[in-house]
């Protein structure tokens, strides 16, 4: 697999590991001596269908940070957007580090499926690519590509549209939302907090099919457990 990397600017950084961006650019010679041209990226992104592209850390298959859900072919590059799932340990590192600056690029991990050779850089000019992953990275080697947003969870209507997914009414869904988010804003790790709430609502949400019995559960008394689960912790 060979890979190609641009750097990342960030625009915008909060808490919910949502990252938006150009990927690969087109046209522009990276530091290996290759361009990628427009197409590139088509025939193989049009054969995942609705899977989403993998999102790792430093191309390492043992190191998942997130998933790329969705990308377009612009007239600059490749756009994605993604999700990093902060619940994982390698992510909020990476979320981290790329607050820090500590991530400069983005580099993709790809198979060349046509390419020709250019002679004046010893590279090649990339016609069609196999695209494996989409990586965060240190050193950045593509002067194009950039991330546009990372965004947060904004408030208790996000909360609330998840829930509703996970199969509450309307009307539970907003009151849970609302209970949850008082007590997750209050928080350092607000959307860490978050996510683990709307996991542990997930679950309840399917043990109550089987468990009619079982008290509903209170999304404020859980995002206090969660806290102090943590501070214990530190």
């Amino acid at each position: 697999m060979d890979f190609a990397a641009s750097p990342l600017n960030i625009k915008s950084l909060n808490d919910s590991g949502h990252i938006e961006g150009l990927l690969s650019g087109f046209n522009n010679i990276d530091s290996h001596g290759d361009t990628v041209r427009p197409g590139a990226f088509t025939k193989s992104l049009a054969g995942r269908g609705e899977r989403p592209l993998p999102m790792l850390l430093h191309h390492d298959m043992r190191r998942p940070i997130g998933a790329w859900k969705s990308w377009k072919e612009t007239a600059e590059g490749l756009y994605v957007a993604g999700e990093m799932t902060l619940a994982a340990t390698d992510a909020r590192e990476a979320y981290a580090l790329a607050k820090a600056g500590a991530l400069t690029g983005l580099s993709i991990g790809f198979t060349t499926k046509r390419a020709n050779p250019l002679q004046q850089t010893g590279g090649a000019e990339l016609i069609e690519v196999d695209l494996m992953e989409g990586s965060l990275v240190t050193i950045p080697s593509n002067p194009k590509t950039h991330v546009a947003a990372v965004k947060s969870i904004a408030g208790a209507r996000d909360i609330e549209d998840m829930l509703r997914e996970g199969g509450l009414s309307s009307r539970q869904a907003k009151a849970a939302a609302s209970a949850a988010w008082r007590t997750i804003n209050n928080s350092n790790e607000a959307d860490a907090a978050a996510k683990a709430v709307l996991d542990a609502s997930a679950a309840r949400i399917r043990n109550m099919a089987t468990k009619q019995s079982e008290p509903f559960w209170n999304p404020q008394s859980e995002a206090r457990r969660l806290a102090e689960t943590r501070d214990l912790n530190r």
